[in-house]
């Protein structure tokens, strides 16, 4: 395992393993409340290092090993930590990005700011302003939010629940793609579990409609639930970003 090294960002140290090698620079951008050490991340370094890519992961401000407050973190913000990791490691090189969920929200806004330099995205579940559908604020929310900064939501994927802040809600608006085209050109796959309790399959398919490219694939997995972390889900990501790898040299 590749040791945890740290970029010091504004003021806030931020946490990735980074493995050189040929390619694109892959890039997985975690979940919401998520960090570098899940299976599909490690799943797919280790794949990388048999193969001999170059290989990214990191930890958003506020999340898993690096410094920060999570509750001052937002989409842009994490987007910005993402792209500021990457330009350290891979100045001016060619990109590929793999999101899971939210990390799927920061891999397009992320895929956006690259432009050509994105030689591809492969989504997992991808979840794009998932604040507007997936939060539907109470007026308690609302209040939690002006009082305190945050308010709490049950999860089935974190026994302490999940906190929203005021500096998620408040920069979503600016963060939105699903109100219009989303104009990257790059190669696209999107894979999504039809049994997903959190993220609704079909936005996958909204996707997909919005995206500029037309190299976009979107593959639906019929039993599949929201992490697709099983064996058999984790076979169907390693083979799709290894095709959209085919053509360049190892």
């Amino acid at each position: 395992m590749t040791m945890v090294s740290r970029l010091d960002v504004h003021g806030t140290p931020l946490a990735y393993r980074h493995t050189p090698g040929a390619g694109p620079l892959i890039v997985f951008l975690p979940g919401y409340m998520s960090d570098m050490t899940g299976s599909k991340a490690e799943a797919l370094a280790d794949w990388a290092a048999a193969e001999g890519r170059a290989m990214l992961r990191l930890d958003y401000s506020g999340c898993g090993a690096s410094g920060g407050d999570f509750l001052a973190g937002s989409i842009g913000r994490w987007v910005a930590d993402a792209r500021a990791v990457i330009d350290h490691v891979a100045p001016g090189g060619p990109v590929l990005l793999v999101g899971s969920s939210m990390g799927g929200w920061i891999a397009l806004r992320l895929g956006l700011a690259l432009g050509e330099r994105l030689a591809g995205l492969v989504g997992i579940a991808a979840a794009p302003d998932f604040t507007d559908w997936g939060l539907d604020l109470t007026a308690a929310d609302t209040a939690l939010l002006a009082t305190q900064g945050w308010f709490s939501r049950p999860s089935d994927y974190d026994p302490a629940g999940y906190r929203y802040s005021r500096a998620l809600i408040a920069d979503a608006p600016a963060q939105r793609l699903l109100d219009g085209e989303i104009a990257i050109t790059a190669p696209v796959r999107l894979l999504h579990g039809q049994r997903d309790d959190a993220v609704p399959w079909r936005l996958s398919l909204d996707i997909a409609d919005r995206l500029c490219s037309d190299a976009v694939q979107v593959m639906l997995i019929k039993d599949g639930d929201h992490r697709l972390s099983r064996p058999q889900d984790i076979a169907l990501l390693l083979a799709a970003v290894a095709d959209m790898l085919k053509d360049t040299p190892c």
